[in-house]
């Protein structure tokens, strides 16, 4: 078991402006609410408003976290964003945050890893704040979804929303913090999923079938991994927060898993798919009920094919 670094001091979250219920689908697209709460366990979901992109979104939620941390942009000395639909190629979403929340000279980078990126880029922030490079990080997970969905294609449009989570995290010396990834990608499998950058017409692809079927093996897979490498039992598992992609696919990890789903933590179905942000944007409604000496694990996967896991020892 590796050494713990990077104790949540703080989170946060932002939604999009526009709430859009499954009723309101059905006035654009062939579909209904039962066929889609059925399939997803979706109800509504949440679209930027005009004037949000992913990147306001990123600085809202991190204000919010930098606030319930009794802090300011001054006292982090990393800004890591996971994300995939930021507002431009150039400059970062992690940059635009970074001059947001007024830490000016603070380094500050991107990470994408589609619906991954949130548990790629904790990993990066354990290996910097370990390390000593960093002191203090601020990670976020962050997704403007409907800048890349084909609003017409009821197979995806019905899944996804926008928001961002953003946790605010210390080196810390006791026993509190991450302590073990898994990281993994196959090329071979981009087929099954892709999308063009926010504002070009290649909108986003899936192959919903076979992303089902990848994500209802490597969830339990991983998180098996993770606690028998760790000597980690089930039962020292406070949470496992999984990537919000369909409560069919959760329900079926679950099914193999000694985990009761009690502890799983499921917002989709007032959020949506919200990509890389939708772990952060769980922690607000756990972070108060959160018991020392307990673990919670994060699981991601998404588009590449991409998949992660990460272990935290609260």
């Amino acid at each position: 078991m590796s050494d713990a670094a990077g104790k949540i001091l703080g989170v946060g979250r932002a939604l999009g402006g526009r709430v859009v219920t499954n009723q309101d689908l059905e006035k654009v697209l062939d579909t209904d609410d039962a066929w889609v709460v059925e399939r997803t366990g979706i109800k509504e979901r949440r679209f930027v408003a005009e004037g949000e992109d992913c990147a306001t979104l990123a600085a809202d939620a991190s204000k919010a976290a930098l606030a319930h941390a009794g802090l300011s942009g001054e006292d982090v000395d990393l800004i890591l964003c996971a994300t995939s639909t930021a507002p431009e190629s150039m400059p970062s979403a992690a940059c635009l945050v970074g001059e947001a929340i007024g830490a000016p000279g603070v380094g500050a980078m991107d990470i994408s890893a589609a619906c991954t990126g949130y548990s790629y880029a904790a990993s990066v922030a354990h290996s910097m704040l370990e390390s000593g490079a960093a002191r203090r990080v601020l990670l976020i997970g962050a997704d403007a979804m409907t800048k890349v969905v084909d609003a017409q294609d009821r197979s995806t449009a019905v899944l996804f929303g926008d928001g961002a989570g953003a946790v605010v995290l210390e080196r810390g010396s006791g026993e509190s913090g991450f302590v073990d990834h898994i990281l993994g990608a196959d090329g071979r499998m981009a087929p099954l999923g892709r999308a063009g950058h926010p504002g070009t017409q290649n909108k986003l692809y899936q192959n919903g079938r076979e992303v089902f079927k990848f994500a209802a093996r490597i969830f339990p897979e991983m998180t098996e991994k993770l606690l028998a490498r760790n000597g980690v039992s089930p039962d020292e598992v406070q949470y496992v927060i999984p990537h919000q992609a369909n409560a069919r696919i959760i329900h079926a990890a679950m099914r193999k898993m000694e985990i009761p789903e009690e502890r799983v933590v499921i917002n989709l179905t007032r959020f949506g798919n919200t990509s890389a942000a939708s772990i952060p944007i769980s922690y607000p409604d756990i972070f108060d009920s959160l018991e020392p000496g307990r673990y919670v694990v994060t699981v991601g996967f998404g588009f590449g094919l991409t998949w992660a896991a990460n272990l935290y020892r609260i």
